[in-house]
């Protein structure tokens, strides 16, 4: 195999490891900024001003009311909440009267007694810009509230001693790796593979149940991850492909160095 390829093997393993903690990273000032417009407005119950904000002529007045009176039956005030952008997707076109940007995001906002999902559009071009189009539901699915590694500040010291065991899994598969490489034992490529299996064990805690559990897979993560609805994740991954290896790893180099024992002809 040549050095570009393990390389490449190699990041794709740390990218594996570190793409779920990736997640959650995502921000938009002019969206959070409108989102907040937009929680501000339906705590004050000032559909003039959520009109008044949005794209020229995307809705009637008539049209517009008829839309708000649905949401605010949703929407219960709370003087106090937080918002989390989920997912985004910008599209820009360019033509000749200028650009246009649409900009279409999901946000879950939590208040205190009940938790709501907020999906709106933005819209930019040479007619002018503002919200587009929006809409709310009851309920999001949970939030990571620690364990994670983009919840630093959070977590506890077990959750960070999980994570740091799944970090050093992850290197440990690399060194392992590696040395497969380049020694070469027989059936190298099954090694390959097999190093990068995990056993995990996971236990997950959620009000007035209990879930227990082994399961063999790839790319596992330890940690121990706690919830906004206090849904409780505790995952113990061993690589147990690694391990099995630098068990075997001696008596295989010992049997692929030993010259064939072949038969002689007398």
């Amino acid at each position: 195999m040549k050095k570009p390829s393990i390389k490449l093997l190699l990041l794709s393993i740390l990218l594996c490891c570190l793409v779920s903690g990736c997640v959650g990273l995502l921000k938009n000032e002019r969206m959070d900024e409108m989102i907040e417009q937009l929680i501000i407005a339906l705590n004050e119950d000032d559909a003039d001003q959520i009109f008044q904000s949005m794209y020229p002529d995307a809705v009637t007045r008539e049209e517009f009311d008829a839309l708000y009176e649905g949401i605010s039956e949703r929407w219960e005030k709370s003087d106090s909440y937080t918002f989390k952008l989920n997912s985004i997707n910008t599209n820009k076109s360019i033509n000749n009267s200028g650009d246009t940007i649409i900009c279409k995001a999901q946000y879950y906002v939590y208040t205190e007694n009940d938790n709501f999902t907020f999906n709106i559009t933005y819209r930019s071009d040479d007619k002018g810009e503002g919200l587009y189009a929006f809409d709310i539901m009851h309920g999001t699915i949970p939030v990571l509230i620690s364990g994670g590694f983009t919840t630093a500040k959070e977590n506890s010291t077990p959750q960070w001693g999980a994570l740091i065991f799944g970090v050093l899994s992850y290197i440990f598969i690399i060194i392992t790796i590696i040395d497969i490489l380049r020694k070469r034992p027989r059936l190298y490529g099954i090694w390959l593979v097999a190093a990068m299996t995990f056993f995990a064990f996971q236990v997950q805690i959620v009000p007035g149940n209990l879930h227990m559990g082994g399961f063999v897979t790839w790319f596992a993560m330890s940690a121990f991850k706690i919830y906004s609805n206090k849904t409780c994740n505790f995952v113990f991954a061993l690589p147990v492909g690694a391990v099995v290896y630098w068990f075997f790893r001696k008596k295989m180099l010992v049997q692929k160095c030993e010259p064939d024992k072949l038969p002689i002809n007398q």
